[in-house]
């Protein structure tokens, strides 16, 4: 028998959802940082083998901000959770369960979603701690399985994740050919590592308000590379001086980071052409953040 359907992946911030959908997935799909609201949208990754097909969507961080970006980010996890046949709610050590994790546990409840908790980072707590997290969930919803696990140190966690949610899984076709691992285009993911790059080089304050656009991503013949030119969006001129930083040496270094992830993602020779433009107040504005966040729109 031959099992497919759509995995959501929810959860607060820096929980672990990116790891968990790379680590699945076995190659990097989405973008992991230290820093909250790292994905932004909802990212599709598709694991297939000869008895099965699992479409993960990873979801932003669930979080509660009248901010027009925040808003939108949380309507892709309202669709995701809508459109799944699974919900794995990743939760870590902070145990947080806030008015945003309340509504999709209360979905999950009443809709008789089924589910999977999953309790990440239990190397940075004791099984007391663990248990009392573990009740605090299901106090709220019912969970179909239940894996406390460690996701960048136990080397069994992605088999024992799989196994638990091909056993939720019902009979189903097989939707993507089987050398496709993410919806996503090439030119998404490259902006997201360059995404990626940024937020984990410059200060605190500055990765929530920018934003990356593939403006020209071409394969040149005659130099054997790819010519890719990117431009970084900020809200302010202010950002746009730190971003580039004294002499460039702060875009030199996330380009050089970029590059070398860049090349590795699509196996070639990368000139990553970097630029940085200041756009006021771009959260805040939907028609910006809608274009910016997905160039689909």
């Amino acid at each position: 028998m031959f099992k497919s359907g759509i995995v959501a992946i929810v959860g607060k911030p820096n929980t672990g959802k990116s790891t968990l959908l790379n680590l699945l997935i076995g190659e990097k799909i989405a973008i992991v940082s230290y820093k909250p609201q790292a994905t932004r949208k909802s990212v599709r990754g598709i694991l297939t083998s000869d008895r099965y097909q699992i479409i993960f969507t990873d979801t932003p961080g669930a979080h509660k901000s009248l901010k027009k970006l925040s808003q939108v980010m949380i309507g892709f996890i309202d669709d995701a959770v809508d459109d799944a046949d699974v919900v794995v709610v990743v939760t870590d050590h902070l145990g947080m369960i806030d008015d945003t994790i309340e509504k999709y546990l209360s979905v999950i409840k009443n809709k008789r979603k089924k589910a999977v908790l999953i309790i990440n980072k239990m190397d940075l707590m004791n099984e007391d701690k663990a248990a009392q997290i573990e009740k605090n969930f299901t106090d709220r919803a019912v969970f179909d399985a239940i894996l406390r696990v460690s996701l960048l140190k136990d080397t069994d966690a992605k088999n024992k994740i799989l196994d638990a949610i091909l056993g939720l899984m019902d009979e189903g076709p097989k939707y993507y050919d089987e050398d496709i691992i993410s919806t996503e285009t090439e030119r998404f993911i490259v902006a997201e590592i360059i995404r990626e790059k940024l937020m984990n080089t410059v200060s605190d304050e500055i990765p929530y308000s920018t934003a990356v656009m593939i403006d020209e991503m071409k394969y040149r013949q005659d130099k054997n590379l790819y010519y890719i030119k990117a431009v970084i969006i900020v809200e302010r001129l202010s950002h746009k001086k730190i971003i580039i930083g004294r002499n460039g040496q702060m875009i030199k270094n996330i380009g050089e980071q970029a590059r070398e992830a860049i090349e590795h993602f699509l196996g070639t020779k990368v000139f990553l052409d970097l630029w940085v433009k200041p756009k006021e107040n771009w959260t805040k504005k939907e028609h910006f953040v809608k274009e910016y966040i997905d160039p689909r729109y």
